[in-house]
């Protein structure tokens, strides 16, 4: 036999099973409501900024040459990444790093103490959800 403090407990376990997929629908709502996360690389000389390049529907190649006296950087921007392509630095570490194209990658060219980095307009690193300090 059934008694009404039966019903009571049947009718908040049922309510209390959709809770997860309340909490799920939330927060996948958010993740939809928030502004698209836009890349932008900035090459730096020295600690100042030279140049400034959205890499997010960046479509194309591009080409930027760097001069500081004799030193020389060439840096392309071709669709969502960026890379220094050609340097005339003895160790070539940054043309060897290749491409780049997630908030908080960098290429460092140590001798001509220039730096390309990528930052998001979220704060965020692009990195799968890690976040490391």
């Amino acid at each position: 036999m059934i008694r009404p403090f039966d019903w009571i407990i049947v009718g908040l376990l049922l309510i209390g099973a959709f809770i997860p997929y309340g909490i799920f629908a939330y927060h996948e709502h958010q993740q939809n409501v928030q502004p698209q996360n836009i890349l932008t690389a900035y090459v730096t000389h020295d600690g100042k900024q030279v140049y400034k390049v959205q890499l997010t529907n960046h479509e194309g190649k591009t080409t930027y040459r760097y001069n500081d006296g004799d030193d020389w950087n060439v840096i392309e921007v071709t669709d969502n990444k960026i890379a220094i392509s050609e340097a005339n630095c003895p160790d070539q570490v940054c043309v060897r790093r290749g491409q780049i194209s997630k908030a908080g990658e960098t290429i460092v060219c140590l001798p001509h103490k220039l730096l390309v980095e990528i930052k998001s307009s979220t704060n965020k690193p692009d990195d799968g959800g890690l976040v490391t300090e």
